[in-house]
């Protein structure tokens, strides 16, 4: 009935299933949706105050599986004898996983299952629409300077196989730290680059002379995302699906191809 979520993604599953006033407290970081911006601020997620957490008297925490310092936060909070359910999402079908279990905790088993058809069904929408479309090779930039790439454990990989793409990067990991010849080796079709915290003040990549030589550059084939979109695993990661979709294969929905060195940038949520 009290719930802190140390993950946003959570929140907004919270939300999608109308149970935003289960939730008793957010982090810093965390203003999404609305309506928890009014709530008492417990710290970070990677970072959250045991004794505020306490303060809130959640009955449950939810985290997200992640860095050292992610676990070492539940383990002061399970001392407090606080539940916490920690989650790995690297994938829509851990992310259903992930949804009806929190159905079961929040003993909305309904509201669960409802979400996961709406969305699903979003799902299989883009797949008959895209289903005899060739998979570009598309490349996904997490942060720049520093290359780090989306891996093929992450939830951005599943995001671009259904929206008909192939993520260029096979290694292990939700990122991967790539050097420039890599990247130059695997020469996407695509070249994503989210903008967030992650990646605050994204450079276009034509500006970079390292990059000029890229397929993707060269054809223009070049777009910014919201990282809350594409990196976070929630509801919103299906409106990633549909609007990459269109933006890989503009044919299937009567829109005009893509013209070179055009640098798109994605529009405000």
């Amino acid at each position: 009935r009290r719930i802190v979520a140390l993950y946003g993604a959570f929140n907004e599953l919270l939300a999608a299933m109308d149970m935003t006033d289960r939730a008793a407290a957010r982090t810093a970081a965390d203003e999404e949706p609305a309506a928890i911006r009014a709530l008492p601020v417990i710290g970070t997620h990677m970072r959250p105050s045991p004794e505020m957490v306490a303060a809130v008297a959640p009955d449950l925490v939810l985290q997200m599986e992640g860095r050292r310092e992610a676990g070492e936060a539940v383990e002061g909070l399970r001392a407090l004898g606080i539940p916490v359910a920690v989650f790995r999402v690297g994938s829509f079908g851990e992310l259903f996983g992930v949804l009806r279990r929190m159905g079961t905790l929040t003993g909305e088993p309904q509201r669960a299952a409802a979400l996961e058809a709406s969305l699903r069904a979003r799902l299989d929408a883009v797949a008959a629409r895209v289903a005899d479309r060739p998979r570009p090779a598309v490349f996904f930039e997490v942060r720049h300077p520093n290359l780090l790439a989306a891996g093929a454990d992450s939830i951005v990989t599943d995001i671009i196989a259904h929206a008909r793409g192939r993520n260029c990067v096979t290694a292990e990991g939700r990122v991967a730290r790539l050097s420039e010849e890599e990247l130059l080796r695997l020469d996407p079709a695509v070249y994503l680059l989210q903008r967030g915290p992650m990646n605050p003040e994204p450079e276009p990549p034509a500006t970079r002379p390292h990059y000029v030589t890229l397929s993707a550059i060269r054809n223009g084939r070049v777009r910014e995302v919201d990282e809350a979109r594409y990196s976070r695993p929630g509801p919103r990661a299906v409106d990633a699906v549909e609007e990459l979709a269109r933006y890989l294969h503009p044919d299937v929905w009567g829109t005009s191809p893509v013209t070179p060195a055009t640098y798109h940038k994605q529009a405000a949520p």
